[in-house]
């Protein structure tokens, strides 16, 4: 499953963006192998954002489940540290 992110950011604050996000992925988790995040035009990764999609996800499936079911096309080098860094630390916290 191919998700958008700045088609998900479009009209939505970005809590309300990583919820969208989060449903999308909950509504196919037993139909896909892995979420493909489009970084295409994503400048921005708040908290507030990753905390409603992926560190929902991870509370919810594991850090691992994250880990082996979610890639990225499109991210730039800030953008992958700035993930892999937070899925680190809310991995940790479980």
């Amino acid at each position: 499953m191919i998700i958008i992110i700045k088609d998900a950011l479009v009209g939505r604050t970005f809590p309300d963006a990583g919820a969208y996000i989060y449903d999308q992925m909950m509504a196919n988790i037993d139909a896909t192998d892995s979420y493909i995040w489009d970084m295409a035009e994503v400048s921005e990764l708040p908290s507030m954002f990753l905390n409603m999609c992926l560190g929902k996800f991870i509370k919810e499936r594991g850090g691992d489940f994250v880990k082996s079911r979610v890639r990225f096309r499109n991210i730039n080098k800030s953008q992958a540290y700035r993930i892999v860094d937070y899925v680190e630390k809310m991995s940790s916290r479980q």
